[in-house]
């Protein structure tokens, strides 16, 4: 007799229209992620970046050109993009086997996440400007932080999170996290004033990044947590 793993079990129960809604709902998640993605480059084309309060770097960028090509290096943008990318995956194909693909959801889901708490609570000073900043702001650090986790929950398949898939999901913040602080010295610029190397040194700003890499780790426990309890419950 064949052996039916659950993620197929789970797949089976599901009502044919309910697939169907997800397909729409990641179009629409791909969609959103991309949308704020996309006003983060309009926004750098004629906007440049601007120093925190009491920063200890000097560095930036020009409205235009470097401001665009520099927009990929915020996490807000790369948590987005995962989002994003992940989402119109899923919706192409939600049925999808690949260690490095769920390494990727499970990255974006956390990062999103970590991306709406971090910046609402430590990095938010000052209410955007201009309209098309407020629906941007909105977007990438209200909207998609909130929405994603609600979405992972109702459409994605369960019995994917695996703590292998959780190290290999680590991957991405962690190279993050080296790239920036390895290019901050060179342009003597960083993206976040909880990265200000300059004012606070390597220790203090290596407390914020624990933090953040433990908030991480926890999110995705919670996320494996939730899957496990869902699947053992549609397996019922």
């Amino acid at each position: 007799m064949a052996v039916v793993s659950g993620t197929e079990r789970t797949a089976r129960r599901a009502p044919a229209w309910w697939a169907d809604v997800g397909r729409v709902v990641y179009i629409l998640a791909a969609l959103l992620s991309f949308t704020g993605n996309g006003l983060s480059f309009y926004i750098g084309s004629w906007k440049a970046s601007s120093l925190p309060v009491d920063a200890g770097f000097a560095g930036g960028f020009a409205a235009g050109w470097d401001h665009m090509v520099n927009q990929p290096t915020y996490f807000t943008f790369l948590s987005n993009f995962l989002v994003g990318l992940t989402s119109l995956l899923l919706a192409i194909r939600p049925r999808r086997s690949s260690e490095l693909f769920h390494a990727a959801r499970i990255a974006g889901v956390a990062c999103i996440v970590i991306t709406g708490v971090v910046f609402n609570v430590l990095l938010r000073d000052a209410d955007p400007m201009t309209r098309v900043e407020q629906v941007n702001d909105t977007i990438q650090h209200v909207i998609t932080p909130l929405v994603t986790p609600l979405v992972w929950l109702l459409f994605d398949r369960k019995g994917e999170v695996t703590w292998r898939r959780i190290g290999l999901a680590a991957v991405i913040p962690l190279a993050w996290l080296a790239f920036t602080l390895l290019r901050g010295p060179w342009l003597d610029w960083y993206p976040y004033s909880i990265m200000d190397v300059p004012r606070m040194g390597y220790a203090g700003v290596s407390v914020y990044l624990a933090a953040i890499l433990a908030f991480f780790f926890a999110v995705a426990a919670v996320m494996w947590v939730l899957d496990r309890l869902l699947l053992a419950g549609r397996r019922r």
